[in-house]
């Protein structure tokens, strides 16, 4: 890295031809131009350009005379065998460096100086003896050539400053995680045995690290925790969404970079012999180096973009982190594609309007390269919020077409470079059969006999859940299922469909010890269950149906899901389980996250809404053991309708809490926000529990976490504060907690749970 930074210090230092004059074989090739638009008349004109350089002696002897009066030998050897290569390829012979051997000082005194006016393109100059370029001349074509593979290097320096800036972020990242760890492992060391209160807080992580707790508490108040602006980061703004400060930094930062290193060093100068305008100049380099760097961010938007990032691994950092990387770097690359794409547009209109542009479009790279464009731009267009919001599968499914085509289309526009520019394609390509690959290979660690996994699919009408119960057979898994980790499901059922898959929180392991008549559906369920049955079913179908799911599968654990159905995915499985309980065959892809360390907090506040009870069923089997610190755990639970309270608390909260010391840690505060309800204790459904509150109307979370803010200055042990529910739910709890910073509070930490798309 060090070699490349010191590179762009020199890149940045003025251009000066009399320093490189005598330097390298781009010396050379400035002989090449200055003598490459004249014809000596010792050849048959007839002859391919190529051949008459590499046969004529009047040619080969003043490029070597040019060679030697303006050149010094660094490079000479490489130049010639470049030229001998090329000849060779023509089936002829480059005479060699001896041929100018017998010409003394004062015989090329004598040599006629080839003037700028002879030497340019349109001349169309033929020579009946040897010359050497006018020095003023030479050194225009010299500085041409020169200048052009500065920029040339440049595009390429640039394009990898892309990498290093990432690399940069994960290094970060990574040390950040291992600082972390670092910090929890010594929280594991033995400590002294505390004699009283004085001792208890004197031996307090709290106030052991209070010189250390100060920097972390205002870079988590104004830089890790926050909305990017003010108070929306969950919810959207419009068509967009707003990633947390921290991200919007990193991204502004690369934004900033690329605008920056598309905008700088252009070595433009007037008697350019390429382009002799300015104007032409600027529009040239302009175009190759934003089309390089687009294409350099590409193995980037594929690896930020694929589920087994291998980066998610090394930081810790969620899906959602990189998935915002992965748009907002395809949205730089697209508009670096649109300026490159339209500065050659230009360019060639410029040279000949319409007819030299229409000759254009039949060149296969270059019709290839617009559609190249104009398939990123479509996928940018297509993946606008609203659009990933309400039809997700379409949006899938364009976004992956669109992407195989634009894969495609860049190879062939990038082809007549002889593999030069594959390195940004052929990585795309392997990042992506890798993650189909390690996809399968998760499938196989969750059931090495994949294609007979069953998922018992159930329906409730009264609380509009679904769950789904997995059968987990220990002794054909691989990986053990983690509190807060999600899966990718498949549903096999439907060919048409059997192709996508979607994420679903793990909600909790069900043991074969657990499973009781509460799993059952209830005989209101069964009821409506009949009646949209067909009249050709018999009843003894269903209860055989009913029967077979409270005894299958007693033997292995249950990973248990709660779905709430809207379209598309959802709509499907509601569809399947409406007539009863309905065996799926299925793939499970998983386990994906990371589990938050929630069990080295004394306090831990559950902000949740609707299906996101999830969150804390998966961590209350965890948080309960008897190795975990934490001391008080208080859910504070938004669902709109009772019944699906009701059905939750008696068929899924149960199962966590039973036969565990759940009555003095777990405090659960239901809000009821669609129904009246009066406040108070309800013995039926906080039956085990000795703190179950139901409220009406929507939760107080700025309340909820100041108070459990004010109950952890008491302990000294540290609140985590877990959102995973509605959009605003989960910005009143980030909001919260920056307050509880603000006023003090240096042990909170917020963790938010949500699947970012």
């Amino acid at each position: 890295m060090l070699p490349r930074l010191v590179h762009v210090f020199l890149f940045l230092i003025p251009y000066n031809v009399a320093s490189a004059l005598q330097q390298g074989v781009y010396c050379y090739l400035g002989c090449e131009l200055s003598l490459g638009s004249v014809d000596f008349n010792d050849t048959a004109r007839t002859l391919p350009k190529k051949v008459r350089d590499c046969t004529s002696l009047r040619h080969v002897t003043s490029l070597y005379l040019c060679a030697d009066a303006y050149c010094g030998p660094s490079g000479r050897e490489t130049w010639l065998k470049e030229q001998g290569d090329l000849c060779a390829n023509f089936n002829q012979t480059l005479p060699g460096w001896d041929v100018i051997d017998h010409y003394g000082d004062d015989d090329k005194k004598r040599i006629r100086r080839l003037t700028a006016e002879e030497g340019i393109w349109s001349a169309n100059t033929v020579l009946d003896e040897v010359v050497i370029p006018e020095e003023s001349f030479f050194l225009r074509c010299f500085r041409t050539w020169d200048t052009a593979m500065y920029e040339n290097r440049l595009h390429w320096l640039y394009g990898f400053c892309m990498y290093y800036f990432w690399l940069v972020v994960v290094v970060i990242g990574l040390s950040t995680r291992l600082i972390h760890l670092i910090q929890h492992l010594r929280t594991q060391e033995w400590q002294p045995i505390s004699s009283g209160e004085d001792d208890v807080e004197r031996h307090s992580p709290a106030r052991h690290h209070a010189l250390l707790s100060s920097p972390y508490t205002l870079l988590k108040r104004y830089i890790l925790v926050p909305a990017t602006f003010g108070y929306r980061c969950s919810q959207n703004v419009g068509w967009c969404t707003v990633p947390p400060r921290i991200q919007s930094c990193t991204i502004f930062a690369f934004v900033l970079l690329n605008t920056i290193l598309c905008v700088v060093n252009y070595q433009a100068f007037t008697g350019n012999m390429f382009w002799p305008r300015l104007s032409a100049q600027y529009f040239r380099y302009i175009s190759d180096r934003t089309g390089i760097i687009s294409l350099a961010n590409f193995p980037l938007i594929w690896l930020f973009g694929t589920r087994n990032n291998v980066l998610l691994w090394v930081t810790g950092w969620g899906f959602g982190t990189y998935n915002n990387f992965h748009r907002w770097v395809a949205r730089i690359s697209t508009v670096q594609a649109v300026v490159h794409s339209l500065g050659y547009t230009k360019i060639i209109w410029t040279n000949g309007g319409w007819p030299y542009f229409e000759k254009y479009l039949y060149k296969h790279y270059f019709w290839n390269g617009e559609l190249a464009t104009i398939f990123m731009v479509a996928i940018c267009v297509f993946s606008v919020y609203g659009l990933r919001r309400s039809h997700y599968e379409i949006f899938l499914i364009i976004h992956i077409a669109a992407s195989v085509a634009v894969i495609w289309t860049m190879y062939y526009h990038v082809y007549i470079f002889k593999g030069e520019y594959d390195w940004f394609i052929w990585p795309c390509v392997i990042v992506w059969v890798l993650d189909r690959v390690i996809r399968m290979a998760r499938i196989l660690s969750f059931d090495s006999h994949f294609w007979n996994t069953k998922c018992i699919a159930s329906y409730d009408f009264d609380s509009n859940l679904i769950r789904l119960d997995i059968p987990f057979g220990h002794s054909r898994a691989l990986s053990n299922p983690q509190p807060g980790t999600y899966y990718y499901i498949y549903v096999l059922s439907n060919p048409l469909y059997m192709h996508q898959s979607h994420p679903f929180t793990l909600g909790y392991v069900r043991h074969p010890e657990d499973k009781s008549e509460m799993e059952r559906p209830s005989r209101l369920q069964t009821r409506r269950a009949s009646v949209h049955r067909s009249e050709s079913e018999s009843s003894t179908e269903s209860d055989a149906l009913l029967a077979s799911d409270a005894t299958s599968d007693q033997a292995n654990p249950s990973l248990v899901f709660l779905v709430r159905p809207y379209d598309g995915f959802t709509a499907r499985l509601k569809k399947s389980a409406s007539s009863g309980p309905t065996e799926l065959r299925v793939l499970v892809e998983g386990p994906y996250g990371e589990t938050n360390p929630l069990s080295k907090f004394s306090s831990v506040l559950f902000v949740v809404g609707g299906t996101g009870i999830a969150v804390p069923l998966s961590y209350l089997a965890a948080l309960l053991d008897s190795t975990s610190k934490s001391t008080r755990i208080h859910i504070l639970w938004a669902v709109r309708e009772h019944r699906f309270l009701t059905d939750v608390l008696k068929r899924d909260f149960r199962q966590i809490i039973q036969d565990r010391d759940a009555e003095d840690k777990v405090t659960l505060t239901v809000h009821v926000t669609q129904e009246d309800t009066d406040e108070g204790k309800d013995d039926d459904l906080g039956e085990g529990l000795k703190r179950c509150v139901l409220k009406a109307g929507r939760p107080d979370v700025y309340a909820a976490v100041e108070e459990e803010a004010q109950l952890e200055e008491t302990n000294h042990g540290g609140l985590a504060v877990v959102a995973c529910g509605p959009a605003q739910m989960a910005d009143d709890a980030r909001r919260a907690t920056i307050q509880a910073l603000e006023r003090g509070h240096r042990g909170i930490e917020y963790f938010e749970e949500s699947f970012k798309w």
